[in-house]
């Protein structure tokens, strides 16, 4: 590492004492990653970079750190992840940490280099990717008061990422040329297709066979009645239509069923395994964990919820990975950023009324129409994938660069 006399400064600054007594869990046998995170990563997106990591066919251990201990106790680690708190920035505090767990390689997801962190780390020859949160006017401007430190720490990275290409440039001028900078594109949320039994969509598929089909998903009982008055509007227009209409209490199956055909609609019930033979106008779709063979069925999908409740009981990045249209209202909560990327990619049609869900179901139920709703929320829902696929193959290049040994790094 090149000398610099502000980064000189800095770590004669935080030497001196013995470490910070601190309760850290047990080091797991075999490599660990050390994923360390930024504030503005969202934890459900830091996972899925974990459980990519832990999908290989010799998967490392992964420690995961993070500015704010909360944002590490909310997300959903997938087994083989550990949590713990980073390091004081202080050389007796980080040598502690590295000791007990030493890493195989580290990554800082949108986390600003630290550099006692980044010191150690190069004199231990511990391999460092750098995945850099885009550089504000402030942050750039506190680099280049100090450019010495900044190419110091910078070259200290094996591989530095950027999520565009002016974030790129920036990053390039402040570590001087010396370290690979590529442009990654933003880390944004996505979500993996829900899973669903592939025997019943292919006897169910073959049961609909060319019918119009949309479905209601998650609906509070406050809609039903919207809903319903939206797929006899649909009816009027495509006489085959088929609603497929979940509750979103399962336990309202029977009785809505009989409701409707006490209201002289063709109902199937799914609890009971009925069909939705060509007569069936509803299939209510009151069993458990069978959301994802809903959304392949139907080529649209009513976010229930949305219109007259109090938000969508699941993820509408859902029905988007797996190429259906969204309908949806405007209470977005809990997934407000979600709602907007889609909205901003043009990927859902927006109702504030049961007629306006009448008008939006009697148009999508027209294949051109809703095929150009969800090819843009495809795109939208796996634009972070790739994302997520770059950051880890850079990680396990950096693994398996060292376990080639030092020609091969």
């Amino acid at each position: 590492m090149a000398r610099s006399p502000a980064l000189g400064l800095y770590l004669l600054w935080h030497r001196g004492g013995s470490a910070a007594r601190r309760d850290a869990p047990a080091r797991p046998e075999g490599r660990v990653v050390w994923l360390h995170l930024g504030e503005g990563v969202l934890p459900a997106v830091a996972a899925r970079l974990a459980a990519r990591l832990r999908a290989e066919r010799n998967p490392p251990q992964v420690l995961v750190t993070g500015e704010t201990a909360d944002a590490i106790a909310a997300a959903p680690w997938p087994a083989g992840c550990i949590a713990d708190r980073a390091p004081a920035e202080r050389e007796a505090d980080i040598a502690a940490f590295l000791d007990h767990w030493r890493p195989a390689q580290v990554t800082l997801v949108q986390a600003a280099p630290r550099p006692g962190i980044v010191t150690a780390l190069t004199r231990r020859g511990i391999p460092a990717i750098l995945y850099a949160q885009p550089p504000t006017r402030g942050s750039t401007l506190s680099w280049r008061l100090r450019p010495s430190m900044a190419r110091t720490l910078f070259t200290g990275f094996r591989r530095i990422l950027a999520t565009d290409t002016a974030s790129a440039e920036r990053l390039l001028a402040l570590s001087g040329g010396e370290t690979p900078i590529e442009v990654a594109g933003p880390l944004r949320e996505t979500a993996d297709p829900v899973p669903h039994v592939e025997s019943e969509r292919v006897a169910l598929a073959g049961i609909i066979r060319t019918r119009p089909v949309w479905f209601a998903c998650g609906c509070p009982e406050a809609e039903e009645e919207a809903v319903i008055a939206a797929h006899r509007s649909a009816l009027r227009l495509s006489h085959r239509c088929l609603l497929i209409l979940q509750p979103l209490d399962p336990a309202r199956g029977p009785a809505l069923a009989e409701r409707l055909a006490a209201e002289d609609w063709t109902v199937a019930l799914r609890s009971r395994d009925e069909d939705p033979d060509e007569d069936v106008a509803v299939l209510l779709a009151d069993g458990e964990g069978e959301t994802g063979l809903w959304y392949r069925l139907a080529p649209i999908t009513f976010l229930g919820g949305t219109l007259l409740g109090s938000g969508p009981s699941r993820n509408p990045f859902e029905p988007a990975v797996l190429g259906s249209a969204i309908i949806s209202g405007p209470q977005t909560a809990p997934f407000p950023e979600t709602f907007r990327r889609l909205s901003e990619s043009r990927a859902l049609r927006l109702v504030r009324t049961s007629s306006a869900l009448a008008d939006a179901v009697g148009e999508l139920v027209a294949p051109d129409r809703a095929a150009i709703l969800a090819h843009n929320g495809w795109v939208c829902a796996t634009d972070g994938a790739e994302v997520i696929e770059r950051i880890a193959a850079a990680i396990q290049s950096s693994l398996a660069a060292d376990a080639a040994g030092p020609a091969a790094a």
